[in-house]
């Protein structure tokens, strides 16, 4: 809870029970009308929670809220209510964002609009003194909707490096010989992969949200909380990495399929405990450095005294019918206007991408499989991956990937490139954009990377591409999945990728001159496989 509650007085007598100070009648109403709004929203929600790891700690999130509500329940009735029109603007944005999210297929907005309206109830019906009270289960409740996939894709990939290098580093000093490759740590036995399921996001995402609950219970000192929850995130990684170095030796020293099976499993539930216990070593650490300091507990120091006022529940604590009137008209026409705006997702004709062409200037296409774990973190699409050769001297091979999402309604977005290729041992070099056209099609950018793996270096173009359109930037790229989405019921779109070879003392210009003929090949085609 805020500082104004946890710092009354205990010459304040506790109220007995608790009220949300607006008549029931009119708290059901808008109870209803927000399941109205929100039922879709919320079984979507929760079914994520139930079947991605990454998140399942979604759960528990508004449980622990309601419980610090209910804990202060006596203390929150003593708050004098003052009830403020600036929560009607709030109110407002919420559904705004309520209305993009679901028209435009941002599943992060949609969810986060909730918070936004139940924050702009709070401030209507109680005022900025008690929204100030509420503010810790308040914004706890964050914590329950998973991160937008455009920003958990940047997190996982450098917590995948992140593990790989402790690891590798650590490893040769414990007698194990190892090569690291990006994320693929090459041990004598056999080759270990630290995969996004073991780039330590689920157990941090946990990690933090249990950190502050243990805070929040066991700790007075707000400097102290935020010590705590901070320090989750190096605790969350070096527990991922004593899990990867334990693997490591189980592979060096026992046996690689054990270390493979079950207790590669276990070691999941190894590492949150040893998470746990490094919390709890880092809370009494500071305890024990604080009481040979001679300092206090310094409750009163990080609890500034607040003043709650005495109120009846009657006369100008009683919300008027104008405040309630007004936010139930306005839910109700979000609600009824996305209603008459709900049609089935327009899914456009198309040639699957296994039929583009195996011959394209002179060179013949050979199509290399994608492996069943790439697939999995790909999810749903159609996929495409050749390596294009005309078997002569004249020309070096260039490889093709296309990635084209049908929908990304679910929250399955196109993965960056600039993620993948470290993941795969591939180190940026040079980074930069150029301008791609053909006749008839306007000039865009594209992303140019140089990057390098041992002495091999390779020249990769890439852009993402829908409705005729073809942008650098993969944030432009989720503004007009939004933006398509509202205007055309359509949120397919595809990422296009071309690499090729830099040979000894050939310059960046000239691998690209090189590229250049194939790419102008390639971009009149996509419209057939990437509808417009």
């Amino acid at each position: 809870m805020s500082q104004l509650v946890q710092s009354e007085p205990s010459s304040v007598r506790p109220d007995a029970t608790f009220s949300p100070r607006i008549p029931n009648w009119q708290l059901g109403i808008l109870i209803a009308i927000m399941l109205w709004l929100y039922s879709s929203i919320l079984v979507h929600l929760v079914a994520q929670w139930w079947k991605s790891p990454d998140f399942s700690h979604g759960f528990f999130v508004p449980l622990f809220s309601a419980f610090v509500v209910w804990q202060e329940r006596a203390k929150l009735a003593r708050i004098a209510l003052r009830p403020s029109w600036f929560g009607l603007p709030m109110v407002v944005i919420a559904m705004f964002t309520l209305i993009v999210g679901q028209l435009g297929a941002e599943l992060f907005l949609s969810r986060s609009s909730l918070l936004i309206l139940l924050a702009g109830l709070i401030v209507l019906f109680g005022g900025w003194q008690y929204s100030r009270a509420l503010f810790f289960p308040w914004a706890f409740l964050i914590l329950m909707i998973p991160i937008p996939a455009i920003i958990f894709n940047q997190i996982t990939f450098p917590l995948q490096l992140l593990a790989s290098r402790v690891s590798s580093l650590i490893l040769p000093m414990l007698g194990v010989p190892v090569l690291r490759e990006g994320n693929v740590i090459n041990l004598p036995a056999m080759p270990l992969e630290v995969a996004e399921a073991c780039s330590g996001i689920r157990s941090l995402m946990t990690l933090i949200a249990l950190a502050i609950v243990y805070g929040y219970l066991l700790e007075k000192r707000i400097w102290v909380r935020w010590v705590l929850a901070l320090a989750s995130v190096p605790i969350a990684v070096a527990a991922n990495s004593v899990r990867i170095i334990g693997t490591g030796l189980l592979v060096q020293y026992w046996d690689p399929e054990k270390a493979e099976g079950y207790f590669h499993a276990s070691w999941g539930v190894i590492t949150f405990v040893l998470s746990l216990l490094m919390l709890y070593a880092l809370h009494g650490l500071i305890n024990l450095i604080l009481k040979k300091a001679g300092a206090g507990d310094g409750t009163n120091e990080a609890w500034p005294h607040g003043k709650l006022e005495g109120a009846s529940l009657h006369g100008k604590m009683t919300r008027s019918m104008a405040g309630f009137v007004t936010v139930a008209l306005i839910l109700c026409a979000s609600a009824i206007f996305l209603q008459a705006r709900t049609r089935s997702e327009v899914l456009p004709n198309r040639r699957p991408l296994g039929s583009f062409p195996e011959k394209l200037g002179g060179m013949d296409g050979t199509d290399v499989e994608i492996p069943a774990e790439s697939l999995q973190v790909l999810g749903p699409g159609d996929f495409l991956l050749r390596v294009y050769d005309d078997d002569t001297s004249a020309n070096l091979p260039v490889d093709l990937f296309i990635a084209y999402f049908p929908s990304q309604r679910a929250g399955d977005t196109i993965h960056s490139p600039k993620n993948c290729l470290p993941g795969a041992g591939w180190a940026p070099v040079q980074s930069s954009r150029i301008m791609l056209s053909s006749p008839g099609q306007a000039p865009f950018p594209v992303n140019r990377y140089v990057i390098a793996k041992g002495d091999a270096r390779k020249l990769v173009l890439y852009w993402y591409w829908a409705h005729n359109r073809g942008v650098a930037s993969e944030y432009w790229a989720k503004y007009y999945l939004v933006a398509d989405s509202i205007r055309m019921d359509r949120s397919d779109g595809s990422l296009v990728r071309l690499g090729t070879t830099i040979l000894p003392g050939e310059t960046v210009e000239a691998a690209q001159q090189r590229l250049m003929p194939f790419a102008n090949r390639v971009l009149p085609l996509l419209n057939d496989y990437i509808p417009r």
